[in-house]
């Protein structure tokens, strides 16, 4: 059953009491949490949105076009919207997000340098087309998607905080060739899979933490990364046929990799490990757990005949692939 959001004419005790995650209790437990998160992830990766969203790569590649967003009713958003958490620690998690999220230029260029010799389709749906002289001729698709997050972050950290958030951007490691494209072009998709992942699992869980204003702005940077996440996951399975178990593994390593990078490079402190906010590591981890089982069962779905059908014959069919 879809719970709808209350009118805003509603008395604030009925509008607390139902969101975007179903039952809002004022102080939620664990196991409220867990139910919360559940009915995020039945609402916003269904099988079906997923498939959709794979189904939408490669016309991509012909006619480019972004996910509108809804409106956000930004003066609306307050730090009594964050439910269950402490929310001076809901903002840092937010500061945290914006640093890793802005600098997408450098993530993009990234991406385009990997995948142009391999699939210039995906190469400009990442990183577009540019001059000769290196300036941009032509922005790519997920690209413009993703350069809305950080500005929509600041913004709600500001709402939350009052003060204006000092950024340091996050460190891109850049183009690594290795002599071979298609290999370099593997780790390079299984690296981009990881940190749709594990964004998504963070704005699963502050949407979890979160409600009204605040839950519906969250909710679309969310829908970006999901939207993402699917492409790249398909992506990755057409050109390489890699099982779900070897997938997963791979993205969980890279994800063990990104945490350690992040956490040595924040100016706000984005940490869910210390001993008062053990909860809420466990309770993140079980939402990274959830995403990966949904995509388990959509996996399951993305049969070889369904993916030649979108992307045509994989460039790895008849040819060695040995790309560990």
């Amino acid at each position: 059953m879809t719970v709808l959001l209350p009118s805003r004419s509603y008395s604030k005790v009925a509008a607390a009491t139902f969101d975007l995650a179903g039952y809002c209790p004022k102080n939620p437990s664990y196991l409220q949490t867990r139910a919360r998160v559940n009915r995020l992830i039945d609402r916003y990766l269904t099988i079906s949105l997923l498939s959709d969203r794979l189904t939408d790569l490669p016309s991509q590649f012909t006619t480019p076009h972004t996910r509108p967003w809804e409106p956000i009713n930004w003066k609306g958003i307050n730090p009594d919207q964050v439910i269950g958490i402490d929310p001076a620690l809901f903002a840092l998690i937010i500061a945290g997000a914006t640093e890793i999220e802005a600098p997408i230029r450098a993530y993009s260029q990234e991406s385009w340098d990997y995948l142009e010799a391999a699939h210039p389709q995906m190469a400009f749906f990442m990183g577009g087309a540019c001059n000769g002289d290196g300036s941009i001729k032509t922005m790519g698709v997920w690209e413009k998607e993703e350069r809305q997050h950080a500005p929509a972050l600041r913004k709600i950290y500001q709402q939350l905080t009052g003060e204006k958030l000092q950024l340091k951007l996050n460190s891109v490691t850049g183009y690594q060739p290795n002599g071979d494209p298609w290999n370099a072009v593997y780790h390079h998709t299984l690296l981009r899979i990881t940190t749709e992942w594990s964004a998504a699992a963070v704005y699963l869980w502050l949407m979890a933490h979160s409600t009204g204003d605040l839950q519906q702005a969250i909710a679309q940077p969310l829908q970006d990364e999901v939207n993402h996440l699917a492409k790249f996951w398909g992506f990755n399975r057409w050109a390489f046929a890699e099982p779900f178990f070897t997938q997963m593994k791979g993205s969980t390593h890279n994800l063990v990799d990104l945490l350690k990078h992040h956490q040595g490079e924040r100016t706000h402190s984005d940490d869910l490990m210390g001993t008062d906010h053990l909860n809420h590591a466990i309770e993140l981890t079980f939402t990274l757990m959830r995403v990966m089982v949904r995509l388990r069962a959509w996996n399951k779905e993305l049969s070889p005949s369904f993916l030649t059908y979108l992307f045509g014959i994989s460039p790895m069919s008849g040819a060695s692939q040995d790309v560990a």
